[in-house]
């Protein structure tokens, strides 16, 4: 039978699947076990496989299309609306059935196996500067109840601090130093994991001609490269660069009532990581605009005279994520002198 939607509600082991034909009339609504997913589209026939982008969503997407279905990811939140009564597997599969068949539907694009790994390793590299921070705030915390203050900055603190261990004069125990050298040894060993992956990124990246022009942009490095090529990949999928800006949250919200329109805080939707990588790089921008005279700086400029400094740095970012999916479409570098893509 040919279905107008195949809906799949994921689970960990009992998935829910409902089908709907061309009007829209529920054909069937099952619970699948995870083994026999595939199993059930062997003689079924759809225009659309839907799901939600969420966990292991990427998996299912590629398996279902390598035996030929053609399969679209939608946001959580476009699907909660369309859930009519009890929050359960049944209303969830159909739910997203509907929210997919709405006019105004947008869909996220399928991760290939290449963007996993590199989203992986960025998660795991995030998790291991959290890490060594929290072991480094520690560290410098317990040597000041000793009278110990060492200045801020991961690098000055683990070159300064064993200096500090091997000073005789200063009152610190046998046991606060077997301690702190403990913690030290244990930030030590997070920078080299870090560094280790930051490396198996770049391995992976070599190849990517997108890795590397994406960094002729001020303000975006390896890591905000690296992060931006595993979420949006070649940026297609958007219409422009202000859509991009606005799916990573770096555009301002709305709030319209009648004749009362006006904007309020950023959105702050979209990857987190990937906006605070880009409002980083964007500060780092800012930081370095004095004495250049490229129509980006002077735009800085003009910016700091009529807005508080920490809006012109989202400013700043929502740019940088405009010109970024201007090289990733074009695949041109950027020039900034002229402010735009050679």
């Amino acid at each position: 039978m040919n279905f107008k939607v195949i809906s799949i509600d994921l689970a960990k082991n009992v998935f829910q699947l409902c089908g709907m034909d061309s009007h829209q009339k529920i054909i069937f609504n099952k619970k699948v076990k995870r083994e026999n997913v595939l199993n059930n589209f062997s003689n079924i026939e759809a225009d659309m496989v839907v799901m939600e982008a969420c966990y292991s969503s990427n998996y299912w997407a590629r398996a279902l299309e390598e035996i030929g279905f053609t399969v679209k990811l939608i946001p959580p939140f476009q699907v909660k609306p369309f859930v009519v009564g009890n929050k359960n597997d049944h209303n969830d599969a159909i739910a997203i059935a509907e929210a997919s068949l709405r006019p105004t539907a947008r869909f996220v694009p399928t991760k290939s196996i290449e963007q996993q790994d590199i989203q992986s390793l960025d998660r795991i590299r995030e998790r291991l500067v959290k890490q060594r921070t929290a072991i480094i705030n520690q560290l410098r915390g317990l040597l000041s109840e000793y009278g110990v203050v060492l200045p801020t900055g991961t690098i000055k603190i683990l070159n300064e601090t064993p200096y500090v261990l091997e000073d005789a004069e200063n009152k610190l125990s046998i046991i606060a130093r077997q301690f702190l050298t403990d913690l030290h040894k244990e930030a030590l060993d997070k920078t080299v994991k870090i560094k280790q992956v930051e490396k198996q990124m770049e391995s992976l990246l070599s190849h990517n001609s997108s890795y590397d022009l994406l960094q002729s942009i001020h303000g975006i490095g390896p890591i905000t490269a690296a992060a931006l090529i595993a979420s949006v990949s070649s940026g297609k999928q958007f219409k422009n660069g202000r859509n991009m800006a606005a799916w990573i949250g770096l555009t301002p919200g709305q709030h319209s009532s009648g004749n009362n329109d006006k904007n309020i805080d950023m959105t702050k939707r979209g990857n987190r990581q990937l906006r605070r990588l880009l409002i980083h790089g964007a500060r780092t921008v800012m930081n370095w605009h004095e004495g250049k005279s490229d129509r980006l700086s002077l735009w800085i400029k003009g910016l700091l005279t009529r807005m508080h400094p920490c809006k012109v740095i989202v400013a700043i970012a929502n740019k940088l994520a405009r010109i970024a999916w201007s090289v990733l479409v074009n695949q041109r570098p950027y020039q900034m002198k002229t402010d735009t893509i050679i």
